[in-house]
């Protein structure tokens, strides 16, 4: 029974990373999400079939690229709805049916989202940034998951540090970024919050320097910080303890 749980929610996961792919990429650019057409290829805009909505498989099945253009459909979507897919499976494993399991499927989702259109724009839409605090919020008051002092002042170290970045480096930390931090504060506590952001700045720099080695970056080179705190506040949420102890 645990392998059929498992794959459901791998399905379930990928299909939520692929809607919330679809939020990434319309947010921005201004469009509607909800009551509009299907989604369309990104180069001729011909509208999808149903039978080509499915997470990973479609794309499989289309060898990557959109039947009527030929281009190659952007490997990103699928990369986020099957790496959103199994860490939902790894999500159930982890922590079964619980207050965690919610926790984690709720703040893969978002990570998923805001890489999405982070990678893409540059940009972490408020409207996603909104909903998911009052979600969390919410999930706080009833469950009260965590300490409330703890929750704040988790949400106020990620939001304050990121805000003092940005100002010391005058525009070099997106608000975006910043916003993100204290709603992931508010879910993952202070020291939470404060893991996040040292795992983020290591995996930040580490590509940095992977950039500039290999000449793919420059030193003017705009990089999105968005997916590194996804990284971080994941990595965070489900070895919190561990790494703890392994650091302090």
């Amino acid at each position: 029974m645990e392998i059929v749980w498992s794959g459901w929610f791998f399905i379930l996961g990928a299909v939520l990373a692929s809607f919330g792919g679809v939020i990434g990429y319309r947010l921005p650019k201004g469009m509607k999400v909800l009551g509009v057409d299907r989604s369309q290829c990104d180069h001729c805009e011909r509208q999808l079939h149903w039978y080509e909505l499915f997470p990973i498989v479609s794309i499989l099945a289309a060898r990557g690229k959109c039947k009527t253009c030929q281009k190659q459909i952007p490997l990103l979507y699928t990369l986020v709805e099957f790496g959103t897919g199994a860490l939902y499976s790894f999500s159930y494993i982890k922590y079964g049916f619980s207050v965690e399991l919610l926790l984690a499927c709720s703040i893969v989702l978002l990570c998923a989202i805001i890489t999405v259109s982070d990678l893409l724009y540059f940009i972490i839409s408020d409207k996603v940034l909104i909903v998911f605090f009052v979600w969390f919020l919410a999930l706080q008051v009833i469950f009260e998951y965590r300490g409330w002092v703890d929750a704040i002042a988790g949400s106020l170290l990620g939001f304050l540090f990121l805000l003092l970045l940005a100002i010391l480096s005058k525009g070099g930390m997106g608000g975006g970024d910043i916003k993100l931090m204290g709603v992931l504060g508010l879910v993952l506590g202070f020291q939470g919050a404060y893991l996040t952001l040292m795992f983020a700045s290591i995996v930040g720099v580490l590509v940095a320097i992977g950039g500039l080695a290999t000449k793919k970056y420059t030193r003017k080179t705009a990089i999105p910080f968005g997916p590194y705190l996804a990284v971080g506040a994941l990595v965070t949420f489900y070895y919190r303890e561990e790494l703890l102890r392994l650091i302090f």
